[in-house]
């Protein structure tokens, strides 16, 4: 049984969702340098007269930053009033953790060929409208944070995890070889790795009524400090990823199942 397609997802999209999406891809184009800041000007004034993203890879000017009543995309800030209004810029978004750091990393540090190759690796089979909606509905619609958690997620799987060009690509052989070598700390590394995956403490079974994927956690088979923490840490993402490719449309979540050894042997 397929479920409906949820709103907020590619083909639900309400004419605000739209326009929000749409502001977003200009601005997210800007960042990867397929749109110079004159050209992501002229899209968006062309559409509605809303002021265009004042992005640049050295941060906002002065100029920018005396315009009052405007946030980072020309729209007005919440608690802004006529008499008294401060203009909404990066560091003004949550920093609940840490992400507006890593933006600020990313794009003083990253080329934008490299933010756009990560963007693209990590869409795979994914509807590139429904990747960017997931940003914009973690962050209720807020492009501004939208925006942020991408660029520090792309950072995240491009510098500091390598998700697509290590975790992915390399899969479980690497974890055998590094098992089997003579380095000590790869070898505890891959040894760690496959152990979690021998005794079966997570696994892909199988859909909901939805047609999600199912990933089975057996939580009394971990064990803290059985397996070092960047070992843990490649695990999960590799079983998360694994769970991405399961996905089918309309379907774009799974489901994770706490479970007992003796409920399912």
């Amino acid at each position: 049984m397929t479920g409906e397609t949820l709103p907020g997802r590619p083909g639900t999209l309400t004419p605000e969702q739209e326009e929000k999406l749409r502001i977003f891809w200009i601005a997210v184009l800007h960042i990867f340098g397929v749109l110079d800041k004159e050209h992501a000007k002229h899209l968006n004034s062309t559409a509605n007269g809303v002021v265009p993203p004042s992005l640049s890879r050295q941060g906002t000017s002065t100029s920018e930053k005396s315009k009052k009543k405007h946030g980072w995309f020309g729209l007005r800030s919440k608690d802004s009033d006529a008499s008294d209004a401060k203009p909404a810029t990066i560091a003004d978004v949550e920093d609940k953790y840490g992400q507006t750091a890593q933006f600020k990393h990313a794009l003083a540090n990253m080329s934008p060929e490299l933010l756009r190759k990560a963007f693209w690796s990590m869409t795979k089979h994914d509807h590139p409208d429904g990747l960017l909606l997931r940003f914009l509905r973690a962050r209720k619609w807020d492009i501004e944070k939208a925006l942020v958690m991408m660029v520090s997620t792309m950072h995240w799987r491009a510098v500091e995890m390598h998700v697509d060009d290590d975790i992915l690509v390399n899969g479980e052989e690497a974890m055998l070889l590094d098992s089997k070598g003579d380095d000590p700390a790869k070898k505890q590394w891959g040894e760690d790795f496959l152990e979690q995956i021998d005794i079966g403490k997570s696994f892909l079974h199988g859909t909901d009524k939805s047609g999600r994927p199912i990933c089975f956690v057996r939580a009394r088979q971990h064990h803290a400090g059985d397996q070092s923490e960047a070992s843990l840490e490649r695990y999960t993402v590799y079983m998360i990823e694994l769970a991405r490719f399961l996905l089918e449309p309309p379907s774009d979540t799974a489901v994770s199942l706490p479970c007992c050894y003796y409920e399912l042997f």
